[in-house]
């Protein structure tokens, strides 16, 4: 009898449930500085709590095992869409830091 090489279903491949993560996060950080309009110096914490959630999915992201291509492609855009949401969370802090800064300024 000839043995056949299957490939089985790879267990540990959350890639599709990361990306979706990934995605919702990305655009929640896009869409908080538009929302923080008169709010800046309250929504720094919120701006952490979602870079923690990017960068904690990026390293799920690493520790995942995409079993196709297609997945691993998939994988590859989620991790991109964390980094970036990291990117815009940090840069929303370093933004409303300084901002919150010269308010308080002004009332000295």
């Amino acid at each position: 009898m000839k043995q056949r090489d299957v490939k089985l279903p790879v267990k540990n491949d959350r890639t599709l449930l990361l990306l979706s993560t990934s995605l919702l996060i990305f655009v929640l950080s896009l869409f908080l500085p538009v929302l923080s309009v008169h709010t800046y110096c309250e929504n720094r914490s919120l701006a952490v709590v979602f870079g923690v959630i990017a960068l904690i999915t990026l390293l799920m992201f690493f520790r995942n095992h995409a079993g196709s291509t297609a997945k691993k492609i998939a994988a590859g855009v989620g991790e991109s869409l964390s980094i970036l949401a990291s990117a815009i969370n940090l840069a929303f802090i370093v933004y409303a830091t300084h901002l919150c800064r010269h308010m308080f300024d002004g009332l000295r």
